[in-house]
């Protein structure tokens, strides 16, 4: 089997000649990155290019080559920026009122003058998040309205195009990212606030995520039919850590299922970020069908893999292995032994072996080491 055709074979539950491991490599910001030493092989400014064929011709995995397709029209209206007292501003004028945020402007903030509208770090920073009221959602969708039809098929065009050179070089599958819904929420209402509003205000978490929803739909649309082979929602803050699954299923069950055809119909596979609060939801998950769950941590307190896998494993396949805080961060024994408990539960069929949810270009290498040594000997 090519790396490609073993990819999608796991993906879709069917027998494959040997496990595939896909790791997915984090850089890090320079902010997250201070204090430490880069661990991994490769330097910081090597290119997409040189990262992705050492990690596939010296170290022998399974990668997938990553697409993304920007359906939104370019910003229309000029921020403004400022700092004062410490604190971070930026604004922007629209006919449905002022969009405006502001953030701690602190040594650990790493975006330099600006605040992105899609960023982790923004909950921890924000002192007024850009979304509270309907005004603000009216505004932001003005800021971040959908493009025209050409411009987007154009884009999508494009980057399928140059993602599938490289993937045919190596043999290796494709994905899209495509969808945040709640996780995408949380960067802009706020963690706590965005909680409170599920209860408080739901019509306003309705109304973004119906916002959201037909993006996605735009973006999965112009992907479909153009040889991509699965996509990627990030599910990361959808699980219940933050909601019970009655939320879950109300706020998100109609619209993923719909997500999905989608992506079924265009051709393309379905996987799902979800990392942590998952045991709660297991019902939900099941109902969800999605075809591929990736980053779930089994070594988070109270997973239960075995049980996690005779719910899902008849509906799902899994991204999963050891995990990136518990594991890797510990040496190359612990991850050694995580991975010969991750064949242990899951066996050979459906499973991508995988760290949960990423190698940090801090942790020590040797543990992803011997996370793909014991890999090439199991599996």
């Amino acid at each position: 089997m090519t790396s490609r055709e073993r990819i999608v074979a796991a993906v879709k539950r069917q027998p494959v000649d040997y496990v595939p491991c896909c790791i997915s490599f984090n850089p890090l910001t320079p902010v997250q990155r201070r204090g430490y030493e880069w661990q991994f092989p490769w330097p910081p400014e090597a290119s997409r290019e040189e990262r992705l064929r050492y990690q596939v011709e010296e170290l022998g995995l399974d990668q997938v080559v990553t697409l993304s397709v920007d359906v939104c029209a370019p910003e229309p209206f000029e921020p403004e920026i400022r700092v004062e007292d410490g604190v971070l501003h930026k604004s922007y004028d629209t006919p449905a009122g002022v969009l405006h945020a502001a953030v701690s402007y602190d040594e650990k903030w790493p975006h330099g003058e600006d605040i992105r509208f899609f960023s982790d770090f923004n909950i921890a920073h924000f002192i007024e998040p850009w979304i509270e009221t309907e005004q603000d959602l009216e505004a932001f969708k003005l800021v971040r309205a959908l493009a025209d039809d050409a411009t987007i098929e154009e884009r999508a065009a494009s980057a399928v195009a140059e993602a599938q050179e490289q993937a045919r070089h190596f043999d290796l599958a494709s994905l899209a990212p495509c969808g945040m819904g709640l996780t995408g929420a949380q960067h802009l209402f706020g963690a706590t606030q965005l909680c409170m509003m599920t209860v408080e205000k739901p019509n306003l978490v309705h109304a973004y995520l119906d916002y959201d929803h037909t993006l996605n739909m735009r973006a999965l649309k112009a992907l479909g039919g153009r040889g991509v082979d699965m996509v990627r929602r990030n599910g990361f803050y959808e699980t219940a850590d933050f909601y019970s699954p009655r939320m879950l299923h109300e706020f998100l069950g109609d619209r993923l299922h719909a997500e999905r055809e989608a992506a079924h119909a265009g051709g393309m596979l379905m996987t799902y970020t979800v990392n942590t609060g998952v045991m709660p939801i297991l019902d939900y998950l099941r109902e969800l069908a999605i075809d591929s769950l990736f980053g779930i941590d089994l070594a988070f307190s109270g997973v239960d893999p075995p049980r996690l896998h005779d719910a899902l494993g008849e509906v799902s396949s899994f991204w999963t292995g050891p995990s990136s805080v518990y594991h890797i961060w510990k040496g190359p024994e612990p991850t050694r032994e995580a991975v010969g408990q991750t064949f242990e539960v899951f066996g050979r069929t459906g499973l991508i072996l995988a760290p949960c949810v990423s190698s940090h270009s801090i942790m020590p290498w040797e543990s992803t080491v011997a996370l793909i040594d014991e890999w090439k000997r199991l599996r």
